[in-house]
């Protein structure tokens, strides 16, 4: 059976990452079994998270991992139009790319956000192997190192009202692109799902408040698209 390595399970969810719903959603839509498993980012492949195991390959990276399950199990992208695919790679480089990092500019830059975070957080760090005492100080160090990342990039450069300004207009396209659509590119389910909705998961499913979720939550499209995908592939959840 293919292992998924990720997180641990936070607020009611499968992992707090975008990427590791992403890939455990495209297995589910595949219909592939797996085991989500708590990783050690110090013995990942990368040294971040997720990675898959399947037999002697070992897969990380949520964009090579879900190259890897196309080729090997099911390619939900068959019969797609070069304009669909070319759409799905624009929408991922959005969502990953830069929304991705206003949501951890609110986990780890803000305080309030930082406060919720901190407790999933520790448990991983001790479920790497981290003992107790040390657990605060490298939790600090992380997060000191994640801010230079977030400045680097560019959005840590913002005050959050303006990163939340950034992440609703990439909301907005991606409603008016979604539009009235049962799937993103239509009424076939393809891999760009599987992203488009771990993203917007984690928005309304975890307790992380601001405008970003209030915008979700208050546009029927987005709402509907979420909820229909989680009663299809995550109907424990509903």
């Amino acid at each position: 059976m293919i292992t998924l390595y990720g997180f641990t399970p936070a607020f009611g969810l499968p992992d707090p990452s975008p990427f590791v719903v992403k890939v455990a959603t495209y297995l589910r839509m595949i219909e592939v079994p797996f085991e989500l498993r708590g990783g050690n980012m110090r013995q990942a492949p990368k040294g971040k998270l997720p990675y898959l195991e399947d037999g002697g390959t070992v897969v990380a990276d949520s964009t090579f991992i879900i190259e890897y399950l196309r080729k090997k199990y099911r390619d939900l992208d068959v019969g797609s139009s070069a304009h669909d695919r070319a759409l799905a790679v624009a929408c991922k480089a959005m969502l990953e790319e830069h929304f991705y990092f206003v949501m951890v500019m609110q986990r780890w830059q803000e305080d309030a956000g930082f406060a919720i975070l901190k407790e999933g957080f520790y448990r991983t760090l001790k479920q790497s192997g981290v003992p107790g005492f040390a657990v605060p100080l490298l939790a600090n160090f992380i997060r000191k190192q994640v801010k230079k990342t977030l400045h680097a990039q560019g959005v840590g450069r913002h005050s959050f009202a303006e990163a939340e300004e950034l992440g609703i207009g990439h909301l907005e396209a991606l409603a008016e692109l979604l539009s009235d659509k049962r799937y993103f590119l239509g009424d076939t389910p393809r891999s760009i799902d599987a992203t488009v909705f771990a993203f917007l998961w984690l928005i309304v499913g975890t307790p992380y408040e601001g405008r970003i979720k209030a915008y979700v939550q208050s546009h029927p499209r987005l709402v509907a698209y979420t909820e229909r995908m989680r009663a299809q592939y995550w109907k424990e959840s509903v």
